[in-house]
């Protein structure tokens, strides 16, 4: 909503529902493995019972910004006053100082990598990467921020190329619910035989199944920019389109990638 001029509100029901089905996912299919929820610091500060209910059941806390805004678009001083912000909004939410990060919408592109000696101030370890390598060779992000980082540990994300490296597919969002489960355990082998750590990430509205997160038009008539009404239909693509793909196509990845836990554990 913060996107389209209106004020943002967290959606407290769908949130929860949300949140209820991972943590049964992570109880009965990841054999109790715990997961990592990224959240923003504005969820922290309105819906901090959510926070310590997700650290009361073993899960880990790590931070997805203050809002979920494009970072690229800010200078380092507002990225930084930002993190500041969120981290001490998850704080006080549950008493844990979150120690990964992951940037709304993956948005610190290549020519932006100074962006990543902020992050490190404040983390251990960021998953906000994306690597093209339908455009560039693995070598070119390697030998660049983050990666020569020594105080920060990268966790990629890295799309498999599709249809002679015309299309880049990644293991998540938008692309978990509508491409074939076999072409999402092939983008997990992709990154595997590279090196990379296989990620699966979700947003709730990936996964909930009634358009729980769904704005109303009477909300986009509040914007001053015409532009913003094009994303009122965009929502099918975010909460509409194969939802109730999603469970299934985890388990078929289960067949061959066991769950390691949080993304801290990761870097033991």
């Amino acid at each position: 909503m913060r996107s389209i001029g209106v004020e943002p509100r967290v959606n407290f029901q769908a949130l929860k529902l949300g949140y209820d089905l991972a943590n049964d996912f992570s109880d009965k299919k990841l054999n109790s493995k715990k997961i990592t929820f990224f959240t923003t610091g504005t969820v922290a500060m309105t819906y901090p019972e959510l926070l310590k209910q997700i650290v009361q059941d073993g899960h880990e806390v790590a931070n997805h910004y203050h809002y979920h805004d494009l970072m690229f678009k800010e200078t380092n001083e507002e990225i930084d006053r930002n993190l500041g912000l969120a981290k001490e909004a998850i704080f006080k939410a549950c008493g844990i100082e979150p120690i990964g990060f992951r940037a709304p919408v993956f948005s610190i592109p290549k020519d932006r990598v100074d962006i990543f000696d902020v992050v490190a101030k404040h983390f251990e370890y960021d998953s906000s990467y994306v690597l093209y390598l339908n455009r560039y060779k693995k070598e070119d992000y390697l030998l660049q921020k983050p990666f020569t980082l020594e105080n920060l540990k990268e966790f990629p994300i890295v799309p498999k190329p599709f249809l002679m490296k015309k299309v880049s597919i990644k293991s998540g969002g938008t692309f978990l619910r509508l491409f074939t489960k076999k072409m999402m355990k092939e983008v997990m082998t992709f990154n595997h035989e590279l090196g990379f750590t296989p990620l699966v990430y979700m947003h709730p509205y990936d996964y909930l199944e009634n358009k729980e997160f769904w704005v109303p038009l009477k909300e986009f008539f509040k914007t001053k920019n015409i532009s913003s009404f094009a994303r009122y239909p965009r929502q099918f693509q975010w909460q509409g389109l194969r939802n109730k793909s999603v469970f299934p196509k985890l388990d078929f990845i289960l067949e061959d990638f066991e769950h390691q836990g949080t993304m801290s554990e990761l870097l033991r």
